[in-house]
C-alpha cells in the first residue's frame, strides 16, 4: 500500500490554504495550531479523498451531480466526518478551503472578512461574509443529504 501522507487532514482541521514559506506549499490550521506541509492543497485534498476510497475531483463530481452546484462545489472528504468547501475555484492559489467547523463571520469590508471558529481561533480571508455563509451552508446541506442517502440505503 502506498503512502499518500493523507493523515494531515483530519477532524480537527480547521482550513487549509496555500503558503509558499520555503519548502512549504500549504498552510494548515488545525484546533491544535497550525502546521505547514510541502504538498499543495490540492495534493493534501486529493490524498484525504483517496484515504477514503474515491479522488477530490471524484467527490467534486458527486457533489455538482447530486446537489447541482456548478461553482465552489463543496466536497465530502470522509462520509460523515470530513467536509470542506472553496471560497474560490479550487484551482485557484488563492482559494482557502474551510472545513465543516461552526464559525460566525465578521465582515471587515472590501471583500474581507474575518472567520472566528467557536474554540475562539481566527483567521481573516479574503472574500465576503455572504460568500462565506453561503458556502457554509451548501456544505452542510451537502453533509446532511449524504448521510440521510447513507441512513436510507
Amino acid at each position: 500500500m502506498k503512502n499518500f501522507c493523507s493523515n494531515l487532514i483530519s477532524r480537527k482541521v480547521l482550513l487549509v490554504k496555500s503558503a509558499f514559506i520555503g519548502d512549504h506549499k500549504s498552510e494548515i490550521m488545525t484546533t491544535n495550531g497550525i502546521i505547514y506541509s510541502n504538498m499543495s492543497v490540492l495534493n493534501l485534498l486529493n490524498n484525504a479523498c483517496i484515504r477514503y476510497a474515491s479522488t477530490l475531483e471524484g467527490r467534486i463530481h458527486a457533489a455538482k451531480v447530486m446537489m447541482n452546484y456548478a461553482h465552489k462545489t463543496p466536497v465530502i472528504i470522509a462520509p460523515n466526518e470530513i467536509g470542506a468547501f472553496p471560497t474560490t475555484s479550487y484551482k485557484n492559489v488563492d482559494c482557502v478551503w474551510i472545513f465543516n467547523h461552526l464559525f460566525s463571520v465578521n465582515d471587515l469590508g472590501n471583500g474581507i472578512s474575518q472567520i472566528v471558529f467557536n474554540n475562539g481561533i481566527q483567521t481573516t480571508v479574503r472574500v465576503s461574509k455572504n460568500v462565506l455563509l453561503k458556502q457554509q451552508q451548501r456544505l452542510h446541506t451537502l453533509l446532511n443529504i449524504f448521510s440521510n442517502l447513507e441512513r436510507e440505503g
